[in-house]
């Protein structure tokens, strides 16, 4: 848009407010003003649910603390632990065969250790050679 048109638009607009009905400026200044008396009407309204909210929260709050700290007490009353074992004879004998087992299953994981490593020296001999084979054409 251009300023000239601008203008004009600007002039029509202020020749249709000089023909607005009489009493209508009056009448829309008291409805305003009822709705801004409704408005600070609805303020406190909106000020107790705000209040509600934030308590709500607090309460929420409060609660898992009481959870929490509940929760934690239980959790340092746990017993200790105990022999499991009166005689100690017996417990060496139990835990001579938990050792034997955790060396058999050790023993079986070192070899497969070794197979492992067998296989990826193959694999990086055929990769060299293939890298030799590159360089040399």
């Amino acid at each position: 848009m251009n300023d000239k048109h601008i203008d004009e638009l600007i002039d029509r607009a202020l020749r249709q407010e000089r023909e607005l009905p009489e009493g209508l400026s009056e009448r829309l200044e008291q409805y305003i003003d009822r709705l801004a008396g409704e408005d600070q009407k609805k303020q406190p309204k909106r000020i107790r649910m705000r209040t509600l909210y934030q308590l709500s929260g607090i309460a929420a709050a409060i609660l898992l603390s009481v959870a929490l700290f509940f929760q934690s007490e239980k959790m340092n009353m746990r017993p200790t632990t105990a022999d499991t074992f009166n005689d100690p004879e017996e417990a060496a004998f139990v835990a001579q065969e938990a050792l034997a087992f955790l060396s058999t299953q050790f023993n079986r994981g070192i070899d497969q250790v070794y197979e492992a490593k067998d296989e990826v020296e193959k694999v990086n001999g055929i990769v060299n050679k293939q890298f030799k084979d590159l360089d040399t054409e």
